[in-house]
Formats: structure tokens, C-alpha cells, sequence
């Protein structure tokens, strides 16, 4: 059976990797803002996929895909660990949401922990495993960058010094503790994922359509965005190209301001984008996370483009269209 996660090029001759062969899958956060679309993208596709879930164990069939729910604390061990040493892949995607609450200590707290402790406990899994998985992929994100200022930044560049860009550096580092057991490791640093049932466009949506719609903070600050689509196929890339591993941003191509993004989203939507956003708004409602908000990368997928991949949605409008008028 093939995996089809879109054609891939190299210049000068055509490069087409696919995997013919089941996989044996074990996902955590396959039911969050990515995984389900993730999830969906690879029941497509046949494999035997296990979902890590804190809701209760079961086996259900989707598109012809076997899918079992297996019951876990991602905060402590128990009985799930054995899944480590029956899989092919673990995609490990647990965290919580960093704007879900405003931040202070117990929020910072939490937020670290639920990156950092399931994540070792799936590299202690796969120590104990007698049979290791070939590969994990383990989510980072663009937030390690910190706030650039408008410099193009690459897979290259030094990560920052606020609390986020802090979070990312240990969530990596315990990822790459699985690479003394001979696995293949895999992080896409993710930026900000457009898509109409959540993210930043369903923050946006609302006051858009009620004429109050504008850009956030200065508007100045550059958008690392990637469509949901390019999100899942940069997400499964390793899978199907066995040379590839590492840090990766997953990002379009083209960056835009943040006043470029609010013009562009009112125009399909036919509507004005002239009400920003203010900085005392967004300080009020997440407090320090704000400066998540109002800072900006101007990140480039580097190395993915390096690679030979073909985003489905390199350019803004095209993105922001798909999913406005779906």
C-alpha cells in the first residue's frame, strides 16, 4: 500500500520515495487540534494505528483502518509502555495548549510538564521495548526562535531566550534521547496552523465577520503560518524519505506581516481589516504569553524545500481561500 504524502522533487531529476509496506502506528494528541487531522490523513492510507487517549480503551474501524484507543496518564507510567516495542513509528504530539489559559507560574508549570514528561516516558518506553520502533516524530515548534525582528531564519539559527523558546529546547532534547537506542528521530518545528475549526482563524473569524476584524499588536511581526494540509504531510515526510531526520521547519515558504495577513483574510471575506488588535487586550488576556502573540519569525523550511518537498499551499491567499470558502 502506498503512502501518499505528495510528490517530492529534487533538482535536476525526479526523486519518488513510498512506502508500500503496512505500518504498525502509536500516536499521542491524535485527538487535538492536528492529530485528528493527521488521524484521518493515515486511516486513509491502511495502517494499523494506536492512539494514546486518556479516554477509555476501545477498537473501532475508520476508512477501512484499524484504529485502537489504548487508555493512558501521559503524566505517569502503566501498562500502555509495551505499545512502544509493537510499532514501526511513534508520532508524539501530546501538549498542552499554550493560549488555552492566561499565563502565571502553575500555567508555565504545566505547560513544560506536558511536553516534557510524556515525551520521556514514550524514550523510557522504547528503551524497555525488545523490538524498537524505527522512527519517532516528535512535535517542536517555531516558538524556539523567540522574536527575530524580521531575520530570515532557518533550521540554522540560534533558538531565543523567553520562556517558550526555553520549552522547545527541552522538549527537543528529551526527543533526541531516543537516538542512543538506534531510532530515527524527526522534529518539525511547526508554526502556526491555519485551519477553520480552531487556531488563530477561529480566533479570527468572529470579529471579521462583524466588521471589527484587524491585525494583532503592531502588525509589524511575521507570521510563520502553514496550512493544516502541509502540516499533515510535513508531519508524515520522514516516513517516506528513510534519510531524513533532524530538526525541520514546518512552515510555508513565504512568510507575511501580520498587517498582510489581516488585509488578505478581510478581502475573502469581503470584509474591512482597519481594528487592531491592542497590546493591552492581549496582555490582559494571556498575560506574559502575549509576547507569543506579538512577536513574529520570519521562518523558512529550509531544509524540507532542500529535500525536495512540494508544499500543496506555499503562497497565502490561495491557503487562506481553501479554507475561508470551503
Amino acid at each position: 500500500m502506498t503512502l501518499r504524502v505528495g510528490p517530492e522533487r529534487n533538482e535536476g531529476s525526479e526523486v519518488i520515495i513510498v512506502n508500500e509496506q503496512q505500518m504498525n502506528i502509536l500516536i499521542t494528541g491524535g485527538t487535538g487540534f492536528i492529530g485528528k487531522h493527521l488521524l484521518r490523513e493515515l486511516t486513509t492510507q491502511h495502517h494499523s494505528i494506536t492512539l494514546l487517549t486518556r479516554g477509555q480503551s476501545k477498537t473501532t474501524t475508520v476508512n477501512n483502518a484499524t484504529v485502537r484507543y489504548r487508555h493512558w496518564d501521559p503524566m505517569n507510567e502503566g501498562n500502555w509502555i509495551d505499545e512502544a516495542g509493537g510499532c514501526d513509528v511513534i508520532i508524539n504530539l501530546i501538549g498542552k495548549n499554550v493560549f488555552e489559559q492566561r499565563w502565571n507560574k502553575t500555567v508555565k508549570e504545566k505547560i513544560l510538564a506536558s511536553r516534557i514528561v510524556p515525551t520521556r516516558m514514550l524514550v523510557d518506553a522504547i528503551a524497555k521495548a525488545k523490538q524498537k520502533p524505527k522512527l519517532l516524530i516528535s512535535a517542536s515548534a517555531v516558538g524556539f526562535y523567540g522574536d527575530r525582528n524580521g531575520e530570515t531564519i532557518t533550521e540554522e539559527s540560534s533558538g531565543g531566550d523567553d520562556f517558550l523558546a526555553d520549552v522547545v529546547m527541552q522538549w527537543e532534547l528529551v526527543a533526541y534521547t531516543a537516538e542512543q537506542f538506534d531510532v530515527r528521530v524527526a522534529t518539525p518545528r511547526i508554526g502556526l496552523v491555519l485551519e477553520k475549526s480552531g487556531g488563530m482563524i477561529g480566533k479570527m473569524l468572529l470579529p471579521f465577520r462583524l466588521f471589527v476584524g484587524g491585525p494583532i499588536g503592531s502588525g509589524k511581526q511575521f507570521l510563520p503560518w502553514v496550512h493544516m494540509d502541509d502540516v499533515v504531510r510535513g508531519i508524515l515526510y520522514p516516513l517516506k524519505n528513510e534519510q531524513f531526520r533532524g530538526i525541520y521547519n514546518l512552515v510555508a515558504p513565504n512568510p507575511v506581516t501580520m498587517n498582510e495577513f489581516a488585509k488578505i483574510f478581510g478581502s475573502i471575506l469581503h470584509r474591512p481589516s482597519w481594528l487592531p488588535v491592542p497590546n493591552l487586550a492581549l496582555q490582559i488576556l494571556y498575560g506574559e504569553g502575549a509576547k507569543v502573540i506579538l512577536s513574529g519569525q520570519k521562518a523558512i523550511p529550509q531544509k524540507l524545500q532542500s529535500a525536495g518537498y512540494l508544499f500543496s499551499y506555499p503562497e497565502l491567499r490561495p491557503a487562506l481561500h481553501s479554507i475561508l470558502k470551503a
